[in-house]
């Protein structure tokens, strides 16, 4: 990852207009479906997406977000195959809560006489803080488990709707943050002697409340689901338009979907101190970011050579809890005839 680096001469300035161009869907509390599509034609025989029931929409896996919110929280009591007694627990109920994402599984649309038999929606990754299970409860203390990641992953994590409808199950995790579960659907035609298999399809979740991410990858992905528009989601990309590149939001705390002002950009200011006066650049640094390094360094000539500085003269916490503003004095007096000052955000 290149680092990018914000220049100011003693009058430079960042403009901070713009519209915000970042487009996907969130689903937070609506009927959903993880539906198989099938087309006998094209590349794509199967395919999953997210089935949006309440606005009769498909949403690809490049283009949606699944919230658990933190609502979804409860206690595990004690003798479930959940966790321990007293652990929390995130999950997506398998019958209507309004204020829950209420999320199945779905073979509708497809014809009764294509398929010899069901098809399988199988569990093929799973990154995220924690494990995740999805199950029906069939009775008091009973339970119809059709994954489990606590034990690993393996052929038996899986789904298998039957053709023309959809079912619901309880949809759990282990932990808050980011999970990206990733399916594949195969099933075998009449008549053929041989499985059709569709594309890996990898869904995001978001279980409330997102830790902080403490590295611009794990930031990305808290913004943008998998396979989003790379050219938006890159590093030097700028899709608020704010002249922030993506590089930069992160480094400063910043939304890279909402232009910013230019009150948050690197802020030259004279310092006096006695007779002198000495040019100083505030900076405001995301604490989380474990990778990130920022370098104030001082110039005579634009070209450099850069010196480093590390005279802080005041650190702020700022009131959200994660950025802090701080002020770093240049080591030469405002005396010369010309002086850059320039913040360079490298990784470590």
């Amino acid at each position: 990852m290149n680092a990018v680096p914000i220049v100011l001469g003693l009058a430079a300035s960042l403009a901070a207009d713009g519209v915000a161009q970042t487009n996907f869907t969130t689903l937070t509390r609506e009927h959903t479906d993880m539906r198989i599509l099938y087309s006998p034609t094209g590349s794509n025989v199967l395919e999953l997406v997210m089935r949006d029931e309440d606005s009769s929409l498909n949403h690809r896996t490049n283009d949606v977000i699944l919230i658990a919110k933190e609502q979804a929280r409860l206690t595990l009591p004690g003798g479930t195959p959940f966790g321990d007694a007293g652990q929390p627990f995130w999950i997506l109920p398998q019958t209507q809560n309004a204020n829950l994402l209420y999320l199945g599984v779905s073979a509708e649309g497809i014809a009764q006489n294509i398929f010899n038999g069901p098809l399988t929606i199988s569990l093929k990754r799973l990154e995220g803080p924690g494990y995740f299970m999805a199950w029906q409860a069939t009775g008091p203390g009973q339970f119809n488990i059709r994954v489990n990641t606590r034990d690993g992953i393996s052929a038996a994590d899986a789904f298998t709707p039957i053709i023309g409808s959809h079912e619901h199950f309880n949809w759990g995790f282990s932990s808050t943050g980011v999970f990206s579960l990733t399916f594949q659907v195969t099933g075998r035609r009449l008549g053929e002697s041989t499985n059709i298999i569709s594309p890996e399809c990898t869904f995001v979740f978001h279980v409330l409340p997102l830790a902080p991410p403490t590295n611009f990858v794990a930031w990305q992905r808290s913004h943008w689901p998998p396979g989003f528009n790379p050219a938006i989601a890159a590093n030097t990309a700028d899709p608020d338009a704010d002249t922030f590149s993506n590089w930069h939001e992160y480094a400063f705390g910043l939304s890279p979907t909402n232009a910013n002002p230019i009150t948050t950009a690197p802020g030259f200011a004279w310092i006096e101190e006695g007779t002198q006066r000495f040019g100083s650049l505030a900076i405001t640094r995301y604490q989380p970011a474990l990778d990130l390094d920022y370098a104030v360094e001082a110039a005579d000539a634009i070209i450099g050579p850069w010196t480093r500085l590390e005279n802080v003269t005041t650190l702020e916490p700022n009131p959200d809890g994660l950025t802090e503003r701080v002020t770093v004095r240049d080591t030469e007096a405002g005396s010369s005839p010309q002086r850059f000052l320039r913040l360079n955000v490298k990784p470590r």
